[in-house]
């Protein structure tokens, strides 16, 4: 039986595992990072008044939403978090894929993004 060769790690350098781990604790919790119960409910509100994924919408596609997305990442741009102008419908595929994509390429293609979704840039 043909096994995967080992991966080579210099001792000192931690396993994807313990990177992930580590980032997620810098990262804090929900909670902590501002999703408290009045956006739990917010959230849901949002999406069952727009129950369509917006970014799927862009090209066609026919999607059910399942969260409701900053279009402007809130860590990055004060202020944005209560602002229901930029939260989007999304579904996970979207959020996670697509977005993250345009997130990095940095303000201008968010701009962009907002136009195409028929919102006022930030």
């Amino acid at each position: 039986m043909v096994t995967r060769p080992r991966v080579f790690r210099p001792a000192a350098q931690q396993s994807r595992q313990q990177q992930n781990r580590e980032a997620d604790q810098r990262r804090g919790s929900a909670r902590e990072r501002g999703y408290s119960r009045a956006w739990d409910l917010a959230s849901k509100g949002h999406v069952r008044n727009d129950p369509l994924c917006r970014y799927c919408l862009l090209i066609g596609e026919y999607r059910a939403a399942t969260l409701t997305d900053h279009l402007y990442p809130h860590r990055r741009f004060e202020g944005v978090f209560w602002i229901k102008t930029y939260w989007i419908s999304s579904c996970d595929d979207c959020h996670v894929g697509f977005k993250q994509r345009i997130e990095r390429k940095g303000k201008a293609a968010l701009d962009a993004l907002a136009i195409r979704l028929g919102l006022p840039p930030l």
